[in-house]
């Protein structure tokens, strides 16, 4: 019983489980922000889905750029841990100062800010992860880290549909969404704490390189997967689009109630999927995220009942849980390792750039058309990259 016990526990490490914990905690965090989120920026600072689209692309493509940056100095410093509290610190600054939002160009800026600290964060904790765990133990890390994550996306929208049921009835609607922003602030700041725990292994600074080295100094095949990667991440346009348009047709509670179910099948997914791909490679269990989230999209563009709403939120759940973790896990796989921290943030900037497009285009679709061609979009690209994943030949260890 006790190897038994032992081989389940085998790489996951007290940073691995610290880094994990943080990652919860900031999530509960974040997720009492975002189920609310679109209905904050409609309802009470006047934003359409065209705005949602700019806010969430342009914040996606700023992370992106600085997951590059971040990757490199970390790699060129030898050091992770300082720009993991340095990221995790100023998005918890932002989050604090989101309720003092008069205006969506107001909420834009501070939405910025906060997700640049997940672009200084993410690249070195990443990398950080990757070196307190063993290589044949990556992949388990990894979903573990996404599980933890996602059980942290579970509890803030329950936090916070409890909220909403409790002073809905005393608060006005806009009085209601600020206090709720407000109160997730306090689990940020207690996750930057947990940062200070985590020891970061001794490495020896990597040389200076020019940037363009994060990309022409990885392999072929690396190169390849992330180009299409980026052309997924297109397909994959803001949660906040699927969240806005259950809204729309059931109501903003329950819409959040699947936001919930869309975390639980994603914690359930993410830990397994990325074991399984230690064990059968990462390409499958990515190939069948790409495949579940053209199934979503393909479902919420053909229909508009609360069953088909249910479905497509579980398969949007499975996508998440095998494709976040484990794309990230193969990208550490087949970096140098010199220069893995710069790598996996070229890989974060290659396919968050893209986001700044989906938005766009999502957004678009949806006011210029109708909402269904913003899903019919995604789940046309997302087939697209779900046959070029196929046909790409991966390396044996992926």
């Amino acid at each position: 019983m006790a190897t038994a016990r032992r081989r389940w526990t085998y790489g996951l490490t007290a940073n691995v489980v610290l880094l994990a914990v943080v990652s919860l905690l900031t999530d509960v965090s974040s997720e009492m922000i975002l189920p609310i989120l679109p209905f904050f920026l409609t309802q009470v600072l006047l934003a359409d889905a065209f705005v949602l689209g700019i806010i969430e692309g342009l914040s996606e493509s700023v992370v992106a750029f600085l997951k590059v940056l971040s990757g490199r100095w970390s790699d060129a410093t030898g050091k992770r841990k300082a720009f993991v509290a340095g990221g995790y610190g100023l998005s918890t600054a932002m989050k604090a100062l989101f309720p003092f939002a008069l205006a969506w160009p107001h909420f834009l800026g501070m939405r910025v800010a906060e997700r640049m600290g997940k672009g200084v964060r993410d690249a070195p904790r990443d990398a950080l992860l990757a070196e307190s765990t063993p290589a044949e133990t990556r992949g388990k890390a990894f979903g573990f880290h996404r599980s933890m994550d996602t059980t942290g996306a579970i509890v803030g929208p329950l936090v916070s549909l409890a909220l909403l049921a409790s002073i809905g009835t005393t608060m006005s609607t806009d009085a209601s969404y600020r206090f709720i922003l407000l109160l997730a602030a306090i689990p940020a700041a207690v996750s930057l704490l947990v940062v200070f725990l985590v020891k970061e292994p001794a490495r020896a600074p990597s040389p200076p390189r020019p940037l363009r080295l994060s990309f022409r100094g990885a392999p072929r095949s690396l190169l390849t997967f992330v180009a299409i990667a980026s052309v997924f991440s297109l397909a994959e346009f803001s949660y906040v689009f699927l969240l806005l348009r259950a809204g729309q047709l059931e109501g903003t509670t329950v819409a959040i109630l699947l936001y919930v179910f869309f975390n639980v099948i994603y914690a359930a997914a993410a830990f397994p999927a990325g074991a399984l791909s230690d064990r059968v490679g990462r390409k499958p269990v990515i190939l069948v995220g790409y495949v579940c989230f053209a199934g979503m999209a393909a479902l919420v563009a053909s229909g508009a009942s609360l069953p088909i709403l249910v479905a497509a939120f579980a398969l949007y759940g499975l996508s998440y849980g095998m494709v976040q973790g484990t794309e990230r896990a193969l990208v550490a796989d087949l970096a140098p390792a010199d220069v893995k921290a710069t790598v996996l943030g070229a890989y974060h900037t290659s396919v968050g750039v893209v986001k700044l497009g989906s938005g766009l285009i999502a957004g678009f679709l949806w006011t210029a058309i109708v909402p269904e061609a913003t899903f019919l979009f995604g789940a046309v690209v997302a087939v697209l990259a779900a046959v070029a994943l196929a046909a790409w030949r991966a390396p044996i260890r992926s």
